[in-house]
C-alpha cells in the first residue's frame, strides 16, 4: 500500500540534464547576442566611414556656409606641387567669397592637428582645407589648415587623390601636366577605414566622384 503522504522528487539525472539544458540556451543566447552585436558594430561602422566619406565630397563640390565649391568655382590654381594630394581653386565671382581661393590637402598629422612636412612616413592621413583671399599656398605648418573630419572618425589611406581631367576630342581626358593644360574636371577617390583600433582589421571603404564646374572653365 502506497503512502499518499510522501512527495516523489526529482532525480539527480533529471537535475543535471536540466542544468545542461541550461547551459546550453545560455549559451546559444550569449553567443547569438554577441554575433548580432558584432554584425551591428560593423554595420555601423560602415555607415559612419561612408557618411564622412560623402561629406568630404559634398563640402569639396558644394562648399559650406562661408566656402565655394568646386562646382561654381572660376578656375584651378595650377601650380601645385604635388597635384594628386591637392587641390586649390577659385571663386572670383564678387559675392561673400569673392577673391578667395580654397586649398585641399591629403596628408598625415590628423593627431597633431597640423598636416605633416614631406616627406613624412606618418600614417593618420586626413582631408585637410584651408581659405585664404591672398596670393601664395599656404605652408603645411601656418595654422591655415582645417580638419574637414573634426571628430578624427577616419582616417585616409592609400589611392585617395585627385585627378584632374581636360577637353579633348572624345570627350574627357585625364592629364597629368597642369602647367600645360587646362583641367575643367576633377575626379575626387577617397579611401577610408575608421580610427577605432578595435575594427583596424576591417576593408578600406571608398568614394568616388567626377565634377565638372559650372561656371567659367572652357568647355
Amino acid at each position: 500500500m502506497k503512502d499518499k503522504g510522501t512527495k516523489k522528487g526529482f532525480t539527480l539525472l533529471e537535475v543535471l540534464v536540466s542544468l545542461a539544458l541550461l547551459v546550453i540556451i545560455v549559451g546559444l543566447s550569449a553567443y547569438l547576442y554577441a554575433r548580432a552585436a558584432r554584425l551591428r558594430k560593423l554595420i555601423t561602422y560602415q555607415n559612419n566611414v561612408q557618411n564622412t566619406l560623402n561629406s568630404m565630397i559634398t563640402e569639396i563640390t558644394y562648399g559650406a556656409r562661408d566656402t565655394i565649391g568646386f562646382e561654381y568655382a572660376h578656375d584651378i590654381k595650377r601650380d601645385l606641387s604635388t597635384p594628386f594630394y591637392e587641390l586649390a581653386f577659385c571663386d572670383i565671382t564678387g559675392n561673400e567669397t569673392g577673391n578667395e581661393t580654397v586649398f585641399y590637402l591629403i596628408s598625415p598629422g590628423m593627431n597633431s592637428e597640423v598636416p605633416s612636412s614631406l616627406p613624412t612616413t606618418d600614417t593618420d592621413t586626413t582631408l585637410w582645407q584651408a581659405k585664404r583671399k591672398t596670393s601664395g599656398t599656404p605652408a603645411r605648418n601656418s595654422g591655415e589648415w582645417k580638419l574637414i573630419d573634426a571628430n578624427k572618425s577616419i582616417e585616409l589611406s592609400s589611392g585617395s587623390g585627385f585627378e584632374y581631367y581636360t577637353l579633348s576630342n572624345n570627350g574627357l581626358k585625364k592629364i597629368d601636366n597642369l602647367l600645360s593644360e587646362t583641367p575643367v574636371a576633377i575626379r575626387i577617390t577617397l579611401n577610408g577605414k575608421t580610427t577605432d583600433p578595435s575594427l583596424k582589421t576591417r576593408p578600406v571603404i571608398s568614394t568616388t566622384i567626377l565634377i565638372r564646374s559650372k561656371n567659367k572653365l572652357p568647355f
